[in-house]
């Protein structure tokens, strides 16, 4: 797996020892930035360098004392040195085995001229060093030289990049450059994108979408398709190079375009619409985070979009993806922050996501810092995150993250499938979203003058009026009669649905009827198709019963031949069956936790083959009135059941943590219900 470092801490502490060496002799500190201060572990004291080895030397510059400040890659250094010791302030999330790591390796590179100084870690973020009063100029200029010239190595090394050499500038006590192209480099190896050079007074165009669930085709549920957006966004770019295309996740699962190439076909598309970032949705791990990583990595190489989320940490606390990217528009430096949301532990299968943290609200707090630097660093702060206004997991929202946080110019949201006509307003943030599907296209307009931002509106372009553009009255402004489907994105589509067609176009039944798998309808009450499928995981398992998440159903199934492609469009996320202990106590608990939410819609909802009473005017947890088995039997709250399910719910997803222990696992979902469909109406 490919891990961001924490720290650029090879770097700050090259320029340590260089630093406190020339202590004696510094000219004019260079400007600095705010600290990201987040918590460190318990200091640790280094052991000392060899025995000093010093020439004889009169100290014949030596200034009785040296302060000053130290800003380099978006890190701030402060230093305080006299004669034979100084006093070093970094940022504190720098941990002492990255500082000790360092030294190490500085000691073993230059044991001669490093002879003599030794280093203790005082506290998180503080170190005392110590070196001969005899030091001079010059011996500090020599130092310098040579670390200047490991450095690049190094780095290269310790952060598993390519860097050009690394420059120290004399006239100045420490001024490291590192060189990639004419771009600046920012914290955690970050490399500014330049997206135009032109006049600093223009509009910035920031294109978004959010929840597209793998709808790639146009009326796809309402989708406007890929085509078409791949069109709009070239009619775009021939007018401004001032575009910034982002997406705010759920965009690599959903339809069987998308799930049967575990997303790699959404992430060619994204690559050739030109999309510029992504933050990972909840279902963006449900092929596993280690698939989601190596789609990154994929997007990374072929020039596709950046996948950001600056929340999410492995075991080691390390960052998995890359937190932020920067982007220069004609000298205007926007800074896009990634954020996932933490109910993907429980939203999306959680085998997908273990041994990752995400941060919640209680990170709040140090988020101000990470915005204060942000700010800092450019001109315009987007978070671009898949958080959502429905505080029904988690508890962390956009519009929370907003109102306790300032410095947000622009929040690009998703998760809750919200649509903003023209953005929310929240603590002088602007928060848009575009609903789901590609129903949708999001734009804001922010204008820029003389490199500042002047103020922002927000928009939606519907997809009806773009398929239709007689139906839109700025269609009709702009003199715009059709927009026709980009043939390269249609083409690459083409040769997706071959693939699938050879697997999917096998009808297995016909059903009589239409079954109803509609969103609105399978979050709030039970239907024909929900109850279907429960009695199809039942018949397949033997279990007593089943409960599964009515937002495990995503589509409808209409009158007549099914294909295999179908049923997986109403049960697309690759789960299997499980089967499980369960009182008839914990069954109560579990209906409660379902239907708590009734009649607002809710993707925990309970979808059964059990017969339930309930009254929904009762306070949540006390509607359950009645339930009765399958067979017609009352349930015994005090009697043992087995309940089948999907694995999914039977590792505590969406909040059920009612289940007890597995003592079946079974196929795919999909596969158990086109056998019993295609058993009970068989095709003709």
């Amino acid at each position: 797996m490919k891990r961001f470092p924490k720290t650029l801490s090879a770097v700050i502490f090259a320029v340590i020892l260089s630093l406190v060496l020339a202590g004696c002799s510094s000219t004019e500190p260079v400007g600095s930035v705010p600290e990201i201060v987040v918590p460190a572990p318990a200091p640790v004291v280094a052991a000392p360098a060899p025995a000093p080895v010093v020439e004889d030397e009169a100290p014949s510059e030596v200034v009785l004392k040296q302060t000053g400040t130290l800003s380099f890659y978006g890190y701030t250094l402060t230093y305080s040195a006299v004669p034979g010791e100084a006093q070093v302030s970094y940022p504190d999330f720098i941990t002492d085995e990255e500082v000790n790591a360092f030294f190490a390796y500085s000691f073993s590179q230059h044991a001669d001229i490093l002879s003599g100084v030794y280093y203790e870690i005082t506290a998180p973020g503080k170190l005392f060093v110590t070196f001969p009063e005899s030091v001079t100029v010059a011996d500090a200029t020599a130092v310098i030289d040579l670390l200047a010239g490991d450095l690049s190595q190094f780095i290269s090394d310790y952060l598993g990049i390519e860097i050009q050499d690394v420059t120290v500038a004399k006239d100045a006590p420490v001024v490291s450059k590192m060189p990639v192209t004419s771009q600046n480099v920012y914290p955690y190896g970050v490399t500014e994108i330049i997206k135009a050079d032109g006049d600093d007074t223009f509009d910035l165009y920031v294109v978004h979408t959010n929840d597209v669930h793998g709808r790639i085709e146009e009326g796809t549920d309402g989708s406007l398709g890929y085509a078409k957006l791949s069109t709009l966004l070239k009619m775009g770019r021939s007018v401004t190079d001032n575009i910034l295309v982002l997406d705010a996740g759920d965009v690599l699962h959903g339809t069987n375009l998308a799930n049967v190439f575990e997303g790699e076909s959404v992430g060619v598309l994204l690559a050739m619409l030109g999309y510029d970032a992504v933050a990972p949705g909840n279902h963006d791990f449900n092929y596993g985070a280690d698939r989601l990583i190596e789609l990154a990595d994929m997007s990374q190489s072929i020039g596709g979009p950046k996948v950001l989320a600056a929340n999410i940490v492995d075991e080691s606390g390390n960052l998995v993806f890359q937190p932020y990217q920067v982007y220069d528009f004609n000298g205007f430096k926007v800074v896009v922050i990634g954020l996932s949301t933490p109910d993907t532990k429980t939203k999306s299968h959680p085998k997908n996501t273990e041994g990752l943290t995400f941060w919640d609200d209680s990170y709040i707090q140090y988020a101000q810092e990470a915005i204060d630097l942000a700010n800092e660093i450019g001109d315009y702060v987007i978070v671009l995150g898949h958080i959502g206004l429905d505080a029904d997991g988690s508890g962390l929202t956009s519009d929370i993250i907003c109102s306790n946080l300032d410095g947000i110019d622009l929040f690009v949201d998703g998760h809750s499938h919200t649509v903003l006509e023209n953005g929310l307003r929240v603590n002088d943030t602007l928060i848009v979203s575009t609903g789901n599907y590609l129903n949708n296209i999001g734009l804001v307009d922010v204008s820029v003058v003389d490199g500042v931002a002047e103020g922002e509106s927000a928009m939606l372009i519907p997809a009806s009026e773009v398929i239709d553009p007689s139906t839109s009255a700025l269609a009709k402004s702009l003199g715009i009669t059709s927009v026709a489907d980009d043939s390269a994105i249609t083409s690459y589509v083409e040769d997706l649905n071959s693939d699938l067609d050879k697997r999917f176009s096998q009808v297995v039944a016909n059903v009589p009827v239409d079954l109803d798998g509609e969103r609105e309808h399978v979050r709030t009450r039970v239907t024909n198709l929900s109850r279907l499928i429960c009695q199809a995981i039942t018949d397949s398992t033997g279990a007593d019963f089943t409960i599964i998440n009515g937002g495990g159903i995503r589509a409808s199934i209409s009158a007549g031949e099914v294909t295999l492609g179908d049923i997986n469009n109403v049960l697309p996320f690759t789960n299997t069956v499980a089967v499980c202990e369960i009182t008839g106590e914990q069954v109560y608990e579990a209906l409660e936790y379902g239907y708590s939410m009734a009649p607002e819609s809710n993707a925990a909802f309970s979808q059964s083959d059990l017969k339930v009473v309930y009254s929904r005017f009762a306070d949540a947890g006390s509607r359950i009135r009645r339930v009765l088995l399958p067979d017609g039997t009352p349930l015994d709250r005090n009697a043992s059941y087995t309940v089948a399910t999907n694995d999914f719910m039977a590792a505590g997803g969406d909040g059920y943590t009612m289940f007890g222990r597995v003592v079946q696992e079974g196929p795919l979902l999909n596969e158990v219900f086109a056998d019993y469909l295609e058993k009970i109406y068989p095709a003709n």
